[in-house]
């Protein structure tokens, strides 16, 4: 005997609410997914782990979104390299598999861009892991795009350098007195500063900064350029595998580039403006003080706008 079932039930479809629910469904201004794990394929055809975060808001009278249709679209990433009009081309597809239950789009897709990079000085190398997110919102009306990258370096404090140097030079006025002689060549001071000196040592600390960029439409991503030219105005990203003479030019480097947080963040400002394809950012610095027990922190934006 042949049985005909009834098709299975689809609950988040249903118009009208359980008693439980109250008189009607009302609006909600986001609902999705947090943390797919995805796969996509980046530029230069690389096909790179990732997570996505999606969700779209909810009309009156809707009970549910179509989540497995956001899914879906999500899962083909990794068919073909992610330029900025492919992306803005999944924006819509995003919404438009929603039909007319939702109007808003927030994706946001999270990966780690591996680089190569070089020692200062040598020919040692390895490979960095750079933390990007590419986030799309907005409408059929229009999708903003924001690349976020985030960057590691070293940060040596101001202040204590110039007590160091206070320190130093009071210790070798002692020294020099005690010689009783008026005379010290250029070779007695290099000798007592490599043997002799005994030096306090400046604080520092590994840094971070997140910038944000609101890219104008035909803007590329272009985040290995970009992590580039911000690592040039900071002057001491963190290092791979390194030799010795690496170790000093990178101790020579952060001598030379002396930063608070305020004066990181300025920077990292600068190079934003110089950027013509940016319509707006936000740069959040982080040191992690080795002197207190808490972190500096520091902010500059323009023109960007918090969801």
């Amino acid at each position: 005997m042949n049985l005909t079932l009834p098709p299975l039930p689809d609950v988040a479809a249903g118009r009208e609410p359980e008693p439980s629910q109250g008189a009607s469904y009302r609006a909600l201004q986001h609902v999705g997914m947090q943390g797919i794990a995805i796969r996509l394929q980046w530029e230069d055809g690389t096909r790179l782990p990732a997570t996505a975060d999606v969700g779209v808001d909810l009309a009156a009278g809707q009970r549910g979104i179509h989540m497995s249709r956001l899914y879906r679209l999500l899962d083909r990433l990794d068919e073909a390299p992610l330029t900025p009009d492919r992306l803005d081309a999944l924006g819509h597809a995003l919404l438009d598999s929603q039909h007319d239950t939702s109007q808003r789009l927030y994706l946001a897709l999270r990966l780690d861009l591996p680089l190569r990079r070089r020692a200062l000085l040598s020919d040692a190398s390895g490979w960095r892991h750079y933390p990007l997110t590419l986030a799309l919102e907005g409408s059929h009306q229009g999708l903003t795009r924001t690349l976020t990258l985030e960057l590691d370096y070293a940060s040596t404090c101001p202040c204590s350098t110039a007590l160091a140097r206070h320190a130093m030079a009071r210790d070798w006025r002692h020294w020099a007195e005690e010689q009783n002689t008026a005379n010290l060549d250029a070779d007695t001071v290099a000798d007592w500063i490599e043997h002799r000196g005994s030096f306090p040592t400046p604080h520092s600390q590994r840094s971070r900064a997140a910038i944000a960029l609101r890219l104008a439409d035909a803007a590329p991503f272009a985040p290995a350029a970009r992590i580039d030219a911000f690592e040039q105005t900071l002057q001491t990203p963190v290092q791979t595998l390194v030799k010795r003479i690496d170790e000093q030019a990178f101790a020579e480097r952060n001598g030379a580039n002396l930063m608070f947080c305020e004066d990181a963040a300025r920077r990292l400002a600068e190079q934003c403006e110089a950027q013509s394809d940016v319509l707006g950012y936000r740069v959040d610095v982080t040191h992690a003080e080795s002197l207190h027990a808490h972190d500096a922190v520091a902010r500059a934006e323009r023109d960007f706008e918090s969801r």
